[in-house]
């Protein structure tokens, strides 16, 4: 856009303000607006230039769902739910992610990962639970196949069925993976945002790099509601980890906070993802609205404004859909080579009733997942 017109939009719009606060808020919102490229920045470097360009080509490269086979099918698995979390083992290579009830008990599912959905198989599911796991923002933490299976999540809520901590939003727990007993036990936590400046009830999403250095999560500020994003070195915060059940304070170990260029919107709404160079955010909901993803810099600086898009509305043509949601990014092995995947949700009007009539208030839960860069 020329730079009159950028500016002709500045004036307008403070000038449609109608009261000084909320003409601040009116400016803010069209600077931000005006200044969302498309495209990244020529002055990166030329390897992450090149990953931006790609995921700025939109659709993403559909890789088929989590199983072969109706969804009726993965219902029995466990698969009933949509995807909350995701979490990639690169040494298993297996696919860890949530699912949550109403009630707010969230479980663990596991599935064997491949480059195409036959090769995909279910593996295992934990019972829902309260106290546990968080509705969604699931990050794996595993630097060698020596390692054990271990997530970083923010606290559960969901303290019991009728108890609700929202505080705990703004605690991150180091989860061990237990195998044999179907759950993980929690074996540190740290409080990383203060609840006197940032929102409790705010989930935090946090995210680790693929190769366990860095660890980015956000929080909402009390004062303006906009949304700050805090990045920390993984070794500097298990340097000081606690006993499990006592959070230590890391808002002081974080090597940065910085407010998110796109203000007071919540970009980060379904999920972030980081590989250490970039912060990687998505935004959907649960109706036919497009998904959007947000790139930054590992300091704030913005990237790229993916344009919206529509991953998942192409599939299963001769159903109407429910919903078709953008619920997670993650980093996985797609084809030899690590790949930021984004894993959609869909709400498939498939179901019959005994006459084999399509009914209109039942439907079936698909995940699918689609290549990004």
């Amino acid at each position: 856009m020329p730079r009159f017109l950028k500016a002709l939009v500045l004036v307008l719009a403070l000038a449609l303000a109608q009261a000084p606060l909320c003409g601040c808020a009116k400016l803010e919102q069209a600077k931000i607006a005006l200044e969302a490229s498309d495209r990244p920045p020529a002055d990166l470097p030329a390897d992450l230039h090149a990953d931006l360009e790609r995921l700025a080509r939109v659709p993403g490269r559909h890789i088929g769902g989590s199983f072969p086979g109706a969804p009726s099918q993965a219902d029995r698995r466990g698969w009933g739910r949509a995807t909350q979390g995701s979490a990639y083992d690169p040494f298993d290579r297996v696919y860890y992610t949530l699912g949550s009830r109403q009630d707010g008990s969230s479980a663990m599912r596991v599935l064997t990962w491949g480059d195409g959905e036959e090769a995909r198989t279910f593996v295992d599911a934990t019972s829902f639970q309260y106290g546990r796991f968080p509705h969604q923002g699931l990050a794996l933490y595993r630097p060698s196949a020596a390692d054990p299976v271990r997530f970083f999540c923010c606290a559960s809520q969901h303290e019991a069925k009728d108890r609700e901590a929202k505080e705990n939003t703004l605690v991150l727990n180091l989860l061990e993976w237990n195998k044999a007993a179907k759950t993980a036990e929690i074996a540190a936590s740290w409080k990383l945002f203060d609840g006197k400046r940032y929102m409790p009830g705010f989930r935090m999403d946090p995210c680790v790099s693929p190769d366990g250095k860095w660890l980015v999560a956000q929080a909402k500020r009390i004062e303006d509601g906009k949304i700050a994003i805090g990045v920390w070195k993984v070794d500097r915060l298990l340097a000081a980890k606690g006993q499990p059940g006592a959070a230590v304070d890391a808002a002081g170990l974080a090597e940065r906070v910085f407010v998110s260029p796109w203000g007071t919107r919540n970009i980060a709404m379904q999920s972030l993802a980081t590989d250490g160079r970039c912060i990687y955010a998505l935004h959907s909901s649960p109706d036919l609205s497009p998904h959007s993803v947000y790139v930054m810099d590992m300091h704030g600086r913005r990237l790229l404004d993916r344009k919206p898009s529509t991953e998942g509305l192409e599939l299963y043509p001769e159903f109407a859909k429910h919903s078709v949601e953008g619920e997670s990014l993650f980093f996985a092995e797609v084809g030899g080579r690590t790949c930021l995947v984004m894993d959609v949700s869909l709400g498939v009007c498939n179901v019959k009733d005994e006459a084999g009539a399509i009914r209109k208030d039942k439907y079936s839960r698909y995940s699918h997942y689609y290549v990004l860069f």
